[in-house]
């Protein structure tokens, strides 16, 4: 695309994908609105679907690159140094898939032991998983997690979500 003197590359498929969600986040606020204004309603949704679509304007100049006549004259074999690289280490895989596995239990163990301690045991075990050894700071940090989860879940939803000693 050219702008004057000026040649730009848009990146389609960013620009598509981070549309889409602008599109699906701002479809979702006004189906929300239209349900109720009453502010219980809206306490959690609108608030995020407006920080969504800032950040969807905040996106969407990247998507736009100017080139200039020399970077166009340069192979293409050079990698991009911001490109995001994916470690294919064995070890790095299992940690991903041990993490996966642990998320996965959490979510089920929600309403079998409660939500309090399968938080805190997900937590210690997402930290445990990726490195964390020392135990007071296992400990404390789930704790810490746990508390603010539980109690931030209930000040914002009326949930009755299940706890064994919260």
């Amino acid at each position: 695309m050219r702008i004057g003197r000026q040649t730009y590359a848009i990146d389609y498929g960013h620009l598509a994908l981070i549309t889409l969600i602008a599109a699906a986040v701002f479809w979702y606020l006004l189906d929300a609105r239209s349900v109720s204004l009453s502010i219980n309603n809206l306490l959690l949704v609108q608030p995020v679907a407006i920080f969504a679509l800032a950040l969807y304007l905040f996106i969407l100049p990247q998507c736009f690159h100017k080139v200039e006549a020399r970077a166009a004259e340069k192979p293409v074999d050079e990698a991009d140094p911001f490109a995001v690289k994916l470690s294919t280490d064995r070890a790095d895989v299992i940690r991903m898939a041990a993490l996966g596995l642990s998320l996965g239990l959490m979510v089920f163990l929600l309403d079998v032991i409660g939500y309090d301690i399968a938080i805190f045991l997900f937590a210690a075990a997402a930290m445990a998983i990726c490195g964390e050894r020392r135990p007071l700071h296992l400990l404390g940090f789930s704790l810490v997690v746990t508390l603010v989860t539980i109690y931030g879940f209930r000040a914002l939803i009326s949930y009755p979500m299940p706890t064994t000693l919260l």
